[in-house]
């Protein structure tokens, strides 16, 4: 029996191929002698030269077209709790994704597939559905294959980044499966490979948001962005995820890891493949214009490397801060040790309550600093108010404990130059009055340096009683922040304030966070029932920028244990109390903003709906929903209503 080796005999037979040993239309005259199987199989491959057989090897699939950054887009999609993978929300009556009311109770609440964004992220295939509205088409017409876009989303009042696709395809159609909407889809495909959602979903999309163009067709939902905006970008969400796969591993949280370590390495990918179609497409334009113009090349930026000696700083300050169980984002920590760094001079702004004080004086303690707190006044009008005043009856000055701490840090400084140690300043709620008046000295002296650094403070002799100098100095070993609420009874900042100062917004408040530290304080039941409520109802404040602050929920907490613990009162007519006497008297809602009266109609729907008692059928917040409904209807006939009713 002779063997002869095929293509096809390589290949697996199927169909009629197949070798049938039954076949009765098959005769054998002769058979040839009984050969084993493994002798069989050795006179086989020996007839065959594997050294002139083809190396198999798996290449990735090409793409037919270049990644660029000529049409990126920022795309808006609903904020869904199950992180965009297709998945229906599994009680949507309690979710804000940001779906209209009737599109949610039509099938949202019913369970069926309608949504826009499913299969944002899918397991199986990247797609997302858009409808041909003009606000999108004329952006969305402009889309190819290999375009980047960003999804952003939103929760409350705060705009976040959810991933990216390398657009693979995009079909514009005139009808949708299972859509009854009646409009034309667009269809746009992400290549899987070069796609992917973001792990951490709470990404500031404010630098994008920035650098996206604005037209006389601006839509909201939909936004070109500045080309020379999207590869920093890409770089700062890489470095993000590869911070966070470290802290994962750390934690033991292996799958999450791994989720990031794919994120890196696909934004490695995006990152180095417009640069190649970048170099392509530029050489391609060169050719076809004849024109030898040089092209502007611009530096990489160099490698993130980590300050040991700044991190071991930013640690302790953070462990004393988890230590007073205050919960603030390590990045915003980093961020002000690195402005009193660079200049001793920063402003927190943000929500009352929002922890801002506490921040400059837990930071004080942990870098071993002098701390002074100094209260602003409504009525301070000159330095004097802040620095002291000479007293002319007895011939001598008499500093403000603010003039002496300056005095104290400049002696220090004279002392040990720069081993000096730090002197820290807390000008608590700056804007009170105008920081133009009684700061005006310090303003001017900031931005100057030696003998200049000072301040005369009088002009007549110093006496053998006077303790300050004439000329208060300056020194560079003293740190002065400014906290800052935004209402109504406040003044705002001058260029001269805000172009010496670092601003820095807490606009965060991470309630879940918060009780995370507050365990070994509270008893479990308390805080569970308390805290999923408090943040409930913040997420509806802040989508009209009036949610409340840590120092709320800690008040809210201690009263309503107290009350708890007295036998007096159930748990949730404890909670229902502090809703009405610390959160709704502080509501101010106007008629012509949107914002507000949709946060009105959330809030009332959250106290008289979603937070029923199952026995009686009666709202569980009941004080919290007569007083919404007394504000919804006072809202009918004034232009401004408020909770200090």
């Amino acid at each position: 029996m002779s063997f002869e080796t095929t293509a096809s005999d390589h290949e697996p037979l199927t169909g009629d191929t197949q070798i049938e040993e039954s076949n009765e239309n098959k005769m054998i005259d002769e058979s040839p002698p009984e050969i084993p199987v493994n002798e069989a199989m050795r006179q086989v491959f020996s007839a065959v030269d594997i050294t002139k057989l083809p190396i198999e090897t798996k290449h990735p699939p090409r793409m037919n077209y270049n990644i660029t950054l000529d049409n990126c887009l920022l795309l808006k999609v609903n904020r869904h709790i199950n992180g965009f993978d297709g998945t229906i929300c599994p009680n949507a009556v309690r979710v804000l994704c940001g779906a209209p009311e009737y599109f949610r109770q039509m099938y949202c609440e019913k369970g069926e597939s309608r949504c826009y964004d499913l299969g944002l992220f899918g397991k199986d295939e990247y797609k997302v559905w858009k409808p041909a509205d003009d606000e999108y088409s004329e952006f969305l017409s402009t889309v190819a294959p290999g375009n980047i876009m960003l999804f952003w989303t939103n929760r409350g009042i705060f705009n976040y980044l959810v991933g990216v696709y390398v657009v693979d395809k995009v079909e514009r159609r005139d009808s949708r499966d299972g859509m009854l909407m009646g409009r034309p889809h667009y269809l746009i495909t992400g290549r899987q490979d070069l796609s992917v959602r973001f792990t951490d979903s709470l990404i500031d999309s404010t630098p994008i948001w920035n650098r996206s163009v604005r037209s006389e067709t601006f839509s909201k939902y939909v936004r070109k962005i500045d080309r020379s905006a999207i590869i920093p970008f890409l770089q700062r969400i890489q470095e993000q995820h590869e911070l966070k796969s470290g802290e994962m591993r750390t934690a033991g949280r292996i799958s999450d890891a791994e989720h990031c370590d794919l994120t890196v390495d696909r934004l490695t990918k995006i990152i180095d493949l417009v640069g190649e179609g970048n170099d392509t497409n530029r050489h391609k334009s060169s050719q076809s214009n004849g024109s030898s113009k040089p092209i502007l090349q611009v530096a990489p930026p160099p490698a993130q490397r980590l300050n040991k000696a700044v991190a071991v700083e930013v640690e302790r300050v953070i462990k004393f801060l988890r230590e007073e169980k205050l919960y603030y984002p390590d990045e915003l920590i980093w961020r002000y040790h690195i402005s009193l760094i660079s200049k001793p001079f920063v402003i927190l702004t943000g929500v009352s309550g929002g922890g801002k004080t506490r921040l400059t004086e837990v930071y004080a303690h942990a870098m071993n600093g002098k701390y002074c707190l100094v209260s602003i006044r409504p009525d301070w009008q000159s330095n004097e108010s802040l620095l002291g005043s000479y007293d002319i009856l007895n011939k001598r000055f008499i500093p403000t404990e603010f003039c002496r701490h300056v005095s104290n840090a400049a002696i220090e400084w004279r002392r040990n130059g720069k081993n000096a140690r730090k002197y820290f300043v807390c000008l608590d709620e700056m804007n009170l009055a105008r920081a133009e008046y009684y700061f005006s000295d310090f303003l001017s002296r900031l931005e100057v340096e030696g003998d200049l650094r000072k301040i005369r403070l009088y002009d007549q002799p110093q006496g053998s009683d006077d303790d300050i100098e004439q000329d208060l100095y300056i020194p560079p070993n003293l740190c002065i922040t400014g906290t800052v609420n935004l209402d109504e009874t406040t003044h705002t900042f001058s260029r001269k304030v805000l172009d010496r100062a670092n601003i820095i917004k807490i606009d965060r408040i991470e309630i879940g966070h918060m009780l995370d530290l507050l365990r070994s304080d509270y008893d479990e039941v308390l805080l569970d029932f308390v805290g999923t409520h408090l943040k409930e109802i913040n997420l509806r404040l802040a989508e009209a920028g009036q949610q409340f602050g840590y120092r709320t929920v800690h008040e809210i907490l201690d009263w309503v244990n107290e009350a708890y613990q007295s036998g007096y009162f159930s748990m949730a007519a404890a909670l229902d109390i502090q809703a009405v006497q610390k959160i709704l008297v502080k509501l101010e809602v106007s008629s012509d903003h949107n914002r507000q009266t949709s946060m009105l109609e959330k809030l009332n729907t959250y106290f008289d709906q979603e937070t029923r008692n199952a026995e009686t059928d009666r709202p569980l917040f009941e004080r919290s929903s007569e007083m919404v409904n007394e504000l919804i209807a006072r809202l009918q006939e004034e232009e401004i209503v408020i909770g200090q009713l």
